[in-house]
């Protein structure tokens, strides 16, 4: 079957009509759905990331990031987090670790810095302080330190502001620059 199109020549149908035998029914077409188009697309849940340190990492220094962590490696030095932060069973940690969500499975010796919960299994091991307003700790799980709940992190973003002060330069007032200045 062929259809004239604009200019006046045959352009092929979209459809072939099945060739008809003798005492069988013909098969309904088989139709194949449009894919959505982006207006009518909603948008897709993602899911949740996580990066992973895997139990032969060995990592020193300084670790942030926006996204959820697990580590079953060992980390010597500090973890600031916005998101999600897991150790594993097989996960060690030395230093302080600052996140939303603080999920101990494995060893921590350092303090813990949450804005919502930290959460202690009975796999874990943890010698340090919490700093939460929610904080779970399961039986069988060895904690040695203090626990500090305030609402809303305030702990936290106290202890933060602190730390932030003690490393900034003491403050100089203007005839002290000014010498400094015409020092050089």
């Amino acid at each position: 079957m062929m259809n004239a199109n604009a200019s006046g020549r045959p352009e092929p149908s979209l459809t072939r009509p099945e060739p008809r035998v003798p005492g069988v029914e013909p098969r309904p077409p088989v139709r194949i759905p449009e894919p959505a188009r982006a207006a009518d697309a909603k948008p897709v849940e993602s899911a949740t990331r996580a990066s992973i340190l895997g139990p032969t990492l060995r990592f020193k220094g300084e670790l942030s990031a926006q996204e959820d962590l697990i580590v079953q490696g060992s980390v010597e030095g500090s973890i600031t987090h916005t998101q999600s932060l897991t150790v594993g069973t097989d996960g060690t940690m030395k230093g302080d670790v600052r996140a939303r969500v603080i999920v101990i499975d494995g060893k921590v010796e350092g303090d813990l810095y949450a804005t919502e919960s930290v959460i202690i299994r009975a796999t874990a091991k943890v010698k340090g302080n919490i700093f939460a307003p929610r904080v779970g700790i399961s039986e069988g799980a060895f904690f040695q330190g203090q626990i500090e709940m305030q609402p809303s992190g305030a702990a936290v973003q106290e202890h933060s502001a602190r730390l932030r002060q003690a490393a900034m330069p003491p403050a100089m007032d203007a005839v002290s620059v000014d010498h400094m200045l015409s020092a050089s």
